[in-house]
Parts: structure tokens; C-alpha cells; sequence
């Protein structure tokens, strides 16, 4: 750890996960969120998430084409090229060079941050920082029903996404000092909580968790929480649910009884079973998916052709419309002129012509 104050902790977990009330408790015990995106209806209480670094990886993602809840486990190799842009490395340390240089103390929530988890721990290390992670857990089903609410989101691809990302920060996140957090637990107690995140990445919280009043006790309302786990009426296949259900009951265990070889060893299955999951599942549309892909061709062909034919009957429409009798007149002259002996005091009126007739 650094023996400065400076810190750095990057608050982890998809959208709709407690990502925002956790940073939201770290702003107000100390640590600043540069210029945050304000609340919104799916968030009054704000996001607390840096503008710059939303725009910042929502644009790489689309670069890479990787969606922020990716159900592909190679996705991340999509990353490579972006995560090894010169540039893009540039960009990220100067501005976090620059907050901070304006503030000691950073969270930085995104949940897209968990792609570009390489990217930042090596600019922090190059600023001379130590990363902390939190890692927020909550049930996939609650996730993905309020993901489909607030978002639009299928729910099915939500708990494959959820599952798929959930490990892959899980496994970059081996370590680095990190601290993972159940979210029904931070709202039910959230001093408890800050205080085991304190703890477990060596913060300075300021005012502490065990000051009364706190700014805290006003931001986290336990009863805001409207959804409870469980898979009742929900449209996710039972072998997914079932993955879903034994990836978070893992990470719980890792939650409360920290990192040991036979729960590594767990995570590493319930990872390859997943990889096998996604295979099938491909297999399985293969077809359909050639299918789609022909027609998706066949239709770009024939809006090509289309757009060709209306340029050419544009053009044949241009070619046959009337001439302006005057221009034409005009260009009649010029013609003449042209293929006449043309003595050096008529060059000027050839070339007025010229301009009149359009010639």
C-alpha cells in the first residue's frame, strides 16, 4: 500500500447491482467522484459515476464491439487492441493524473469498468497508486429483472451477462486488494460494511463510520429495496438459472470466508462449465444464425442496388430536363467564338460570356 493519503478505489459490479449506493457511501466518507453524472429516474439518488470515464469506456467498448454485460467469454480478447492503444493509455493518465493532483482521494464507478480493469491498475501504478477493488454482489434474478425494467434488458442474455462478467471480475481481481460486498448487507447495515471495506483496503474514512449523525444515514434507505431474490415467474431457462444460482452462492462464499484454494478451485469450474454453457448454446443457433446472416447480405445487396438505380434515374432526370433557352443561346456563341480567329480585344468578351453561360 502507498504511505501516502492518496487513494484509489474502483467500485466494481453490473449496473442495478449497489455499485452506486456503495461509491455514493465512499463520497461521503472522503473521497471525491470527479464531475459525477447527476440522478435519473432509475437512480434519484445519483449514479456517482465520473462522466468522462462513462464516455471514456463507452466509446472503446463500441470500438471493440463489447456490450457492458457481455455473455461471451472471450470478449475480453476482443479488449486487447484497445487496451494496448498508445492513446488510449495517454488519455487515461492524464486525466486521472490530473484528479489526483486535485484530489487525493478517488472512487471511480463504471459498469464497464471491469473491461478495462489492466488499463487502470497499470496507469495507477505508473501514477505511483495501489488500486483497492469493491466487488458488489446481488442475486443475478434481481439484477436482471431490474435491469429489464429500467433498461429494457432481455433477462435471459442479463443472467448470462451477469455470469460471465461476475466471474471474469472475480478472476481479475485475484491479488489486488479488494473487498467483495452484498449489497442487501450494505443497506441493511451499511456501517457495518464500510467499516469491513476500510479494513480490507486500509482506508482512511473521514468522517469514520462510527460517527453519529452521518451523511450516510440519509443516503441509504433500506426500504428502497424493492426486489428480493428468486426465480418465481422469471423467463431464464433452469440450466441458466441453476449456473446463475451456483456462481452467486461461490462468490458469496468467497464474500464472507475469504479467498482459499478450494473456493478458487469452484470459481475455475463453475468458469469452464460456463465456457461449455456458451458453446452449446452457439451450436445450437448455428443454423439460424447462418441463416440470418444470409439474408442480412442479401438485403444489403439489394439496398445497394436500389440506391445505384435512384442515382442513375436522378442523373436521367438532370440529362432531360429542359435547357434555359438563354444559356443555351449563350453557349451557341461561345461555341462560335471558339472556333473562330479570336483577336486579343474579344478575349474578354468570350470570357464574360463564358461566366454567363455557365460554360
Amino acid at each position: 500500500m502507498p504511505n501516502s493519503e492518496r487513494r484509489l478505489v474502483l467500485v466494481l459490479g453490473p449496473g442495478r447491482s449497489g455499485t452506486s449506493t456503495m461509491a455514493g457511501t465512499l463520497a461521503m466518507s472522503g473521497f471525491d467522484v470527479p464531475k459525477a453524472i447527476a440522478g435519473g429516474e432509475s437512480n434519484p439518488a445519483g449514479f456517482y459515476e465520473p462522466r468522462w470515464v462513462v464516455n471514456f469506456h463507452r466509446g472503446l467498448l463500441e470500438r471493440a464491439d463489447v456490450r457492458t454485460l457481455d455473455a461471451d467469454p472471450d470478449a475480453l480478447a476482443e479488449m486487447a487492441p484497445v487496451l494496448g492503444d498508445a492513446d488510449v493509455r495517454t488519455a487515461l493518465r492524464t486525466w486521472l493524473e490530473k484528479r489526483l493532483g486535485e484530489h487525493e482521494r478517488l472512487v471511480i464507478k463504471d459498469p464497464r469498468l471491469v473491461w478495462f480493469r489492466d488499463l487502470w491498475v497499470d496507469v495507477a501504478r505508473e501514477l505511483g497508486e495501489e488500486p483497492g477493488f469493491v466487488f458488489m454482489l446481488r442475486h443475478p434474478s434481481e439484477v436482471s429483472s431490474s435491469r429489464s425494467e429500467y433498461y429494457d434488458a432481455h433477462e435471459v442474455t442479463a443472467v448470462a451477462g451477469w455470469i460471465n462478467v461476475a466471474l471474469m471480475t472475480e478472476q481479475l481481481t485475484q491479488g489486488s486488494p479488494r473487498a467483495l460486498v452484498h449489497y442487501p448487507e450494505l443497506t441493511a447495515d451499511w456501517r457495518a460494511q464500510a467499516t469491513r471495506v476500510r479494513d480490507l483496503l486500509e482506508l482512511t474514512l473521514d468522517p469514520a463510520p462510527d460517527v453519529t449523525p452521518h451523511p450516510v444515514d440519509d443516503f441509504i434507505d433500506p426500504t428502497l429495496r424493492r426486489r428480493r431474490p428468486g426465480w418465481d415467474g422469471s423467463p431464464v431457462p433452469g440450466y441458466l438459472q441453476e449456473h446463475g444460482e451456483a456462481t452467486f452462492q461461490a462468490l458469496s462464499d468467497l464474500a464472507d470466508h475469504g479467498d482459499s484454494p478450494e473456493r478458487a478451485a469452484r470459481l475455475d469450474a463453475l468458469r469452464e462449465e460456463y465456457r461449455h454453457l456458451h458453446t452449446d448454446a452457439l451450436a445450437l443457433v448455428r443454423a439460424h444464425t447462418m441463416r440470418a446472416r444470409a439474408v442480412a447480405v442479401a438485403e444489403a445487396r439489394r439496398k445497394a442496388r436500389a440506391q445505384a438505380q435512384q442515382r442513375a434515374a436522378e442523373q436521367s432526370r438532370e440529362r432531360r430536363r429542359p435547357a434555359d433557352p438563354e444559356k443555351e443561346r449563350l453557349r451557341a456563341r461561345v461555341r462560335q467564338l471558339e472556333s473562330s480567329w479570336i483577336p486579343g480585344a474579344a478575349r474578354g468578351r468570350l470570357s464574360r460570356l463564358r461566366r454567363r453561360s455557365g460554360s
